[in-house]
This record gives C-alpha cells, sequence and structure tokens, in this order.
C-alpha cells in the first residue's frame, strides 16, 4: 500500500483514505490493545514484553527505512512523528510497565513472589491508565492532522516538539519532582 502510494506520488496517502473519526477511533483502540499487549506480556517473566518491543521496533524501523531509501526520510519524520512521537513514546513507557511486572516475579526482594507481582501489577497499571489519554491525543493527531502531509514544516517540527517536551514532562521531571516533595514532606516528619 504504501509503495504504492510512492508511486502514485502521495506517499502518505494512507493517512487520507478513511474517514477522520473512523480512523481515530480506530487507531486510538488498536494503540491501546497494543500497549496493554505489551504490558501483559510482562508476565512471562519480562520476555514477552521485550519479544513484542523487539516486533513493534524491526517494523517500525523497517518502515522508516523504507522512507529513507526513497530519499523520503526527513518527509516521513515531518508527516509520521507528528502523530508517532507521542504513540511510540507511549508504547515503549507500556514495555516498561510489563518489565515492572516481570522483574517483580524475578526480583521479589523480601517479599513473597505473590505480593511482589501483586506491587508490581499495580504500579504497572498505573502507568497504563496515564497512557491512556496519550494514546487517544496521538490517535487525535493522526486521524486529523497527520493527513495534512504537506503542511508547513514549522507546525509539524512544532508539534513534534511539543509531544516530545510533554512526554519528557509528564513522565520523567514531573514524577521526579513529586518523588523529591514527597522525600521532602516525610523528612519534616
Amino acid at each position: 500500500m504504501t509503495e504504492d502510494n510512492i508511486a502514485k506520488g502521495d506517499p502518505f496517502g494512507v493517512y487520507k483514505d478513511e474517514n477522520k473519526v473512523t480512523m481515530f477511533l480506530a487507531i486510538a483502540l488498536n494503540n491501546i490493545r497494543v500497549s496493554f499487549m505489551v504490558f501483559v506480556a510482562g508476565i512471562f517473566l519480562s520476555l514477552g514484553t521485550a519479544w513484542f518491543l523487539f516486533q513493534n521496533g524491526v517494523m517500525l524501523g523497517a518502515f522508516q527505512y523504507m522512507f529513507f531509501a526513497k530519499g523520503l526520510g526527513w518527509s516521513s519524520v515531518l508527516v509520521i512523528w507528528v502523530h508517532g512521537t507521542l504513540e511510540i513514546s507511549a508504547i515503549i513507557i507500556a514495555g516498561g510497565a510489563g518489565f515492572i511486572v516481570g522483574n517483580s516475579i524475578l526480583f521479589p526482594g523480601t517479599r513473597k513472589r505473590i505480593d511482589s507481582l501483586k506491587a508490581g501489577a499495580k504500579n504497572g497499571l498505573k502507568l497504563m491508565i496515564g497512557l491512556v489519554p496519550i494514546f487517544i491525543a496521538a490517535a487525535f493527531l493522526e486521524g486529523f492532522v497527520t493527513r495534512y502531509s504537506e503542511m508547513p514544516q514549522w507546525l509539524s517540527i512544532t508539534i513534534l516538539a511539543l509531544s516530545f517536551n510533554f512526554i519528557l514532562w509528564y513522565f520523567v521531571l514531573y514524577p521526579i519532582r513529586l518523588e523529591k516533595k514527597n522525600l521532602q514532606t516525610k523528612s519534616l516528619k
């Protein structure tokens, strides 16, 4: 399909084929399904999660390589990563949640494995619930924005930068700040 679109001169035509709302809903549900599979696969001692991440990484790498090999690399970054920044980051974070589950079995510390698994599943599920709005935002961008593959470069770059900075803030910087605040509160008691 993508090679046909490239031959027709519209390499990102796949994003224009369907109704915006239908595409948004299908993509959101698919991305949530994939992320929960990556998360739940952690129960297989983290190996299932690693396999799903590897599989998705190879698929994404091959897809991107095809665009770069055809001289469309920068264009693909400006179009695909408008939604992909949120989507791929969220799948990677879902993988982290899966590793939490798997590692809670492998490395229970001083707890019973079942207690460690319960705690790991609870912590991983917190991440997963936090990812659902990210997947909805990514699906919105893919269904309603990515289809405009000829948008100005500055707009694509702005969306990419905002998406990346949001992921960095929401999943790295903000939790660090909360943890520091919690530690300060505990030390004052």
